[in-house]
């Protein structure tokens, strides 16, 4: 049964608790980019508007990496717990202050630099707490509260702005932030898994074999994601963005689907190449649409790879990263799907109106086939037995070896002795 799986995972103790305060601490990243365009568009224009909010994200960019070696190197539970109050006096700050652009921008990216390294710490502390045997469950269960999150953030704020105004929903971000991060930092397992006398040198995660090509597989499917969700909303708008643009976007709640379904599964053959290439598929069978309800049912039906693969992404990752440095590694999958995210909005931009609407669900399509191709080898490209970094499994033994190195002597079958044949007869 696929809820089995499930209630054997959260019966493991700390991890309802950290998954739950880590949704709510997370909350934010669906709902700061609306309440901070609602808020600045009050006294200024949406060009203002845009550059500021670029700003909190380069800040995050930036920050994302060092935040978490620092968590690696000194404890998660004191680098959370300072950046959430820094974060929540920066937030509380735009709130307050006058709308002038450039202190607006300055905030911004003071905000975006001490944003609790939340995401990383959660997927580097939970493949520690479960096992490895429940790392796929745990992954693809996290991997859907992540998708979760950017679908109820939207109305969430919408819901706020309209109760109280753009400053309540702006607020209630910083709120979600401190309360979610210090409600984490609470469980006595935050730091599970962290080799305290560990110290690494910055970046050296990145040299860690298949992390490179891991890292960038991602870029490219959030730069893919940003091209299909600007794409759909243009194919089915046209010049001027409708309201119910939103309930095809929607239709992206197959993820969820797919994630619980993909996590439930004891077994299966699909390697992270494959399920990257169902995700390119799906996505090269949207611009066939011919009217809203197909579109609907096709972007219903392509969510439904999306979860797995970035549940598969995340535990090959976790897998390839060094416990040592393993927050760290997540820190700079965060800031490289942040950029792939960015890229991937302004290319659809130019590409919709330089050659219309189906240009980017082109594009995300191309962009999801190279991650497809880049993240892992591919058979045919093999010719030797792989090395455990480069299966995913860091802990498999050392004794794997060239399939083209002859056996040793002590390898070799010992051959059979012949029986003395008796002498030829007269």
């Amino acid at each position: 049964m696929p809820a089995a799986a499930y209630r054997e995972l959260l019966r493991v103790p700390s991890v309802l608790w950290l998954l739950t305060t880590s949704v709510i601490g997370r909350l934010n990243q669906g709902m700061t980019g609306l309440a901070l365009l609602m808020l600045i568009t009050e006294h200024h224009s949406y060009a203002v508007a845009g550059l500021i909010s670029t700003a909190g994200v380069a800040g995050g960019f930036l920050a994302g990496p060092l935040l978490s070696r620092w968590a690696d190197t000194y404890g998660r539970r004191r680098v959370l717990s300072i950046t959430a109050v820094l974060n929540a006096l920066t937030v509380t700050t735009i709130v307050l202050v006058p709308a002038g652009a450039l202190m607006l921008a300055a905030l911004s990216f003071l905000s975006g630099l001490c944003t609790p390294p939340l995401t990383a710490a959660v997927r580097a502390a939970l493949p520690a707490l479960v096992g490895e045997k429940r790392r796929k469950t745990v992954f693809a269960l996290e991997s859907t509260l992540q998708e979760l999150i950017f679908v109820l953030g939207p109305p969430a704020t919408v819901m706020l702005a309209a109760f109280g105004g753009p400053r309540l929903a702006m607020a209630s971000c910083g709120v979600c932030v401190l309360a979610g991060t210090l409600g984490y930092v609470r469980d006595r397992n935050v730091d599970i898994g962290r080799r305290p006398g560990a110290r690494t040198q910055g970046g050296w995660v990145l040299r860690t074999r298949g992390v490179p090509r891991v890292i960038g597989a991602g870029a490219l499917l959030y730069g893919a994601l940003a091209c299909q969700s600007l794409g759909v909303i243009a194919l089915v708008s046209g010049s001027r963005v409708a309201t119910d643009a939103g309930f095809v976007v929607a239709g992206s709640l197959g993820s969820l689907v797919g994630g619980l379904v993909y996590g439930s599964l004891s077994r299966h053959r699909a390697q992270l190449r494959h399920l990257m290439l169902f995700v390119a598929i799906g996505l090269a069978a949207l611009p066939l649409a011919s009217d809203r309800n197909i579109l609907t049912v096709l972007v219903f039906c392509w969510g439904l790879t999306l979860a797995p693969a970035m549940s598969q992404l995340f535990e090959r990752l976790s897998s390839l990263a060094p416990p040592e440095s393993a927050t760290e590694a997540f820190g700079w999958m965060n800031s490289a799907v942040t950029a792939g995210n960015a890229l991937g909005s302004a290319l659809s931009g130019v590409l919709i109106t330089v050659y219309g609407p189906r240009a980017p669900l082109v594009a995300a399509c191309a962009a999801a086939a190279l991650a497809a191709l880049i993240c892992e080898p591919w058979p045919r490209f093999r010719t030797r037995a792989l090395l455990p970094s480069e299966t995913g499994d860091s802990h498999a033994p050392d004794a794997l070896r060239s399939i083209d190195r002859p056996a040793g002597p002590a390898e070799r079958r010992p051959r059979r002795r012949r029986a003395p044949q008796p002498p030829p007869g007269p």
